[in-house]
């Protein structure tokens, strides 16, 4: 009798047991940067670089960071410090041709990327924004316009 007992109790824990996040599904590289890419990585550095009509350096600065980023073949999800709700957004490499471009969208902002370099420990982007205005930090109506804006983003792989 009382092992009709247990049968319904082993069967009660096998149930709460599993969870609905079993229904996500692993999604493989699509290639060796994209599998290089997945865990999680520190934003230590973003250097901007902003050129004019001639192609001369206009203006320069950097902003050294501390914000995680994982990814996880389809998901970006960025957490800042002291912030209590990451953002999450989604990415992927849209030319099978050429697996260094990646693109990451938010709702319906996209923003496309290079990756540089990527190894087991750094790794490097760039994104280039035509016409962009700087300092970054200033109002929209008190910057200046560049014909290019080259930011370089800069990662390490947390441990």
């Amino acid at each position: 009798m009382k092992k009709l007992f247990l049968i319904p109790i082993f069967f009660a824990l096998i149930l709460t047991s599993c969870s609905d996040d079993d229904s996500e599904t692993f999604e493989p590289p699509v290639s060796e940067i994209d599998a290089k890419m997945r865990g999680d990585w520190t934003n230590t550095l973003i250097k901007r670089v902003y050129y004019s009509i001639n192609d001369e350096v206009m203006y320069t600065d950097s902003v050294q960071y501390q914000t995680t980023f994982s990814f996880d073949g389809k998901r970006m999800t960025v957490t800042v410090p002291g912030s209590t709700k990451p953002e999450v957004m989604s990415y992927r490499f849209p030319d099978p041709k050429d697996s260094t471009k990646i693109e990451i969208q938010q709702g319906s902002v996209t923003g496309q990327y290079t990756v540089k370099s990527v190894t087991d420990s750094e790794m490097a982007w760039i994104e280039e924004k035509q016409w962009a205005g700087y300092p970054e930090e200033a109002p929209e109506s008190e910057k200046t316009t560049s014909k290019v804006g080259v930011y370089t983003w800069k990662f390490i792989r947390k441990r």
